[in-house]
């Protein structure tokens, strides 16, 4: 029953492990996602494809606190009456990056009519206040021009249609008719193109270059003093064999400023357990063992249910129809203080014995 492994030990300052579900407050695990640590080591990796391996975590940190942040939020619709207005510096709006234009001082101010507003920068704002007017511009254009010369070749197009079934299909009038329909045909799709292109081109892509967003202070949960003891296995040896080679290439775990030392690499040969141990660190645990009493609770001497928070963790993803990731996600039980009794080879627990006697209870999910 032994099982060959890979053992890391990192620490962290500080770190948020962010719960999907929370918007709020961002609130956090208490020990970093499957997701977010083969996240880690397939950048690490360089890997572009997913290499399929199971984890353990487990782990500590010494507090927990709240901080403020400003949270931005942009606008579905570019209103002129409220938040922020400010143009994207990413043509593509792909990027979040933006300058501030103005700013309103209050209900019912207009960025286009310059009242009640904090102006940043006034050559923008003139940008913005000048394609207000070219989108009405265009809308008259599209009244007054476009629109009477669609009828007017709509009816035409009415007119030989009604003209073609009076006529013998086989008559040089009926062929006749038919080449004039075609044509009107042609001159209304040309006439829309011309003008959606003019459109596009003069007002909607320079005008989605300016957008409006909102402010508001929200808070997120930080973990501060984090220990963290993480095993890795995996069919394929090679991934493992790549997983040691580029370990000192994880930056972070959780946000992108949340950094990562790593204390240890170092490959293990786990064994199976017929005695009861107890763990030292609180650990995510495979609800079905919790279920089937493999995991329990040591009190007063006597073993029973254990007790901790239930979380359904994100592991491995594939890509939906709609390009979204879908998680497979696995119950979980969080829990400290818990002992293994009675395990069998299927059940996915193992001892990692150190050179000082001391373990760690190791639980793949």
């Amino acid at each position: 029953m032994r099982k060959e492994a890979i053992r890391l030990v990192l620490c962290q300052s500080s770190a948020n492990y962010r719960r999907p579900e929370t918007f709020e407050n961002k609130m956090t695990y208490p020990l970093p996602p499957f997701s977010t640590v083969i996240g880690a080591l397939h950048k690490a990796c360089g890997y572009t494809e997913t290499h399929e391996m199971d984890i353990s975590i487990q782990g500590r940190y010494g507090s927990m606190n709240r901080r403020i942040y400003r949270d931005y939020n942009f606008l579905n619709s570019t209103f002129d009456d409220r938040g922020i207005l400010v143009k994207m510096t990413n043509e593509s709006m792909l990027s979040t990056a933006f300058v501030k234009v103005a700013e309103s001082k209050k209900n019912n101010s207009s960025f286009e009519k310059n009242t009640d507003i904090r102006v940043y920068d006034q050559e923008l704002l003139a940008e913005y206040q000048s394609l207000k007017q070219k989108g009405r511009e265009v809308q008259v254009l599209k009244n007054e021009k476009l629109k009477p010369e669609l009828e007017r070749l709509n009816e035409e197009k009415k007119r030989l249609a009604e003209q073609k079934k009076q006529l013998d299909k086989a008559s040089p009038e009926f062929e006749e008719a038919k080449a004039r329909e075609e044509a009107v045909k042609e001159k209304i799709a040309e006439a829309k193109k011309t003008f959606s292109e003019y459109e596009k081109n003069a007002y909607e892509i320079p005008y989605s270059r300016f957008r409006v967003l909102t402010t508001s202070i929200k808070q997120y949960e930080i973990l501060s003093d984090i220990e963290l003891i993480i095993h890795i296995t995996a069919n394929d040896r090679k991934t493992l064999e790549d997983i040691y080679a580029n370990v000192y290439n994880i930056t972070s775990l959780g946000r992108s400023e949340d950094f990562v030392e790593v204390k240890e690499a170092a490959w293990v040969m786990l064994d199976g357990c017929e005695e009861e141990l107890e763990s030292e660190y609180p650990a995510y645990l495979a609800l079905e063992n919790v279920r089937r009493q493999k995991i329990l609770t040591k009190d007063k001497g006597m073993s029973r249910q254990i007790v901790g928070t239930k979380y359904a963790i994100p592991k491995l993803y594939t890509i939906g129809e709609n390009g979204q990731r879908i998680f497979d996600k696995k119950k979980v039980l969080y829990a400290s203080g818990y002992v293994i009794s009675d395990i069998e080879e299927d059940d996915g627990i193992y001892v990692d014995w150190l050179d000082d006697g001391k373990y760690y209870i190791v639980n793949f999910v």
